[in-house]
């Protein structure tokens, strides 16, 4: 269990240490930050990806979770910002459309996140930890958070970490 918090933290200071060196140099172009990501992440360009969305969509968002004894698993998110987005949502997360919904009711702060509260979960301890980190609105989104079993992460977070 110890292997996987490390792995995953490594995993998360890298994507944060990766998003501040790209916010604090000049990009070369437009798709720069989110072509490193996808490039540390294993994956293809945003750019490149047809999965990625409409261009309309705003900037992305990677999602990662891992459980106690599995690997980390990521996806990219993109929401579109017309009306209620949906057109223009996309990524490699299974249900873009949802997630993005979450986080609109949210303005992009994950900590408020409170999907179904009174969903009662069971007293065991199988750690899912979760990260988010991108752009919401032209502000900074990092968030990381360890939840005391895959219950209480779908009671906080609903859909936005299944995947």
């Amino acid at each position: 269990m110890r292997t996987v918090k490390i792995a995953s933290a490594v995993m998360l200071f890298a994507l944060a240490v990766m998003s501040h060196a790209a916010e604090s140099s000049a990009p070369d172009g437009p798709s720069s930050v989110s072509d490193d990501l996808a490039a540390a992440l294993g994956g293809s360009s945003p750019a490149q990806d047809p999965a990625m969305g409409s261009a309309g969509a705003g900037p992305p968002i990677t999602l990662t979770l891992s459980v106690a004894g599995g690997p980390a698993k990521s996806v990219v998110l993109r929401c579109g910002d017309g009306g209620d987005g949906s057109a223009g949502d996309g990524g490699s997360h299974p249900d873009p459309v949802t997630a993005c919904g979450l986080l609109r009711q949210v303005d992009g702060d994950l900590p408020r996140l409170t999907y179904d509260i009174d969903l009662i979960c069971p007293p065991e301890y199988d750690p899912h930890t979760v990260g988010a980190f991108g752009t919401w609105a032209g502000r900074p989104v990092r968030f990381t958070r360890t939840y005391d079993n895959g219950c209480e992460m779908t009671a906080l977070t609903g859909p936005l970490f299944r995947f």
